[in-house]
């Protein structure tokens, strides 16, 4: 029985010690400051459990270097949990009025990371950035919205059009709704295929 327990001890600490120890905030932000453009998805799996909610805590620290909080917003992208889309519709919510710099920024990454996500609340949670008084934020809206690949996104676009005042942002909200009926056309040619 001794021999058996002795066993199971040495193949649990084996078992433990293959599993790679879950980061700690220090970690990610060395990570982060090594990134020149930020983490690629490959980078941020290598990061592994976890790694999500301390992106997420760096991009919301407002004591955390404002390069460190853009990447990580950035990387908060490839993290596709409902925890990490939760913190990134709350972001845009807190941060929509907010007239400080940092915040378009960072709504701006957190904008395109949730566009990627496509989340069942993606097209909401984004479309409410369509009346930023930032042409730079509306316009990654839009992008954002056209990520989604949604048929729900193209209402609010379509609404847009007709009162954006900003040519850029115009031409990008036609460019998008371009790209959301050839999404839905495709969608109609794979379900029809034999």
């Amino acid at each position: 029985m001794l021999l058996l327990a002795a066993g199971l001890i040495a193949i649990t600490g084996r078992a433990r010690a293959a599993a790679p120890a879950a980061p700690t905030r220090a970690d990610v932000e060395a990570r982060l400051q090594k990134a020149a453009h930020g983490l690629s998805p490959t980078e941020v799996a290598e990061l592994g459990a976890g790694a999500g909610a301390l992106l997420a805590q760096i991009a919301g620290d407002r004591a955390a270097p404002v390069p460190l909080r853009t990447r990580a917003m950035e990387a908060l992208t490839y993290v596709r949990t409902p925890a990490t889309r939760d913190f990134l519709e709350n972001f845009l919510i807190r941060k929509r009025p907010s007239s400080d710099a940092v915040d378009h920024t960072l709504l701006r990454k957190a904008a395109m990371a949730l566009g990627w996500q496509a989340g069942p609340r993606s097209v909401d949670a984004v479309a409410a950035l369509l009346d930023h008084p930032d042409p730079e934020v509306r316009l990654d809206a839009v992008v954002a919205l056209g990520l989604t690949r949604a048929r729900s996104a193209e209402k609010p676009l379509r609404d847009r059009l007709a009162t954006e005042p900003d040519a850029g942002v115009r031409a990008q909200i036609e460019s998008q709704l371009r790209v959301l009926a050839g999404a839905a056309e495709a969608g109609k040619g794979a379900r029809s295929a034999p």
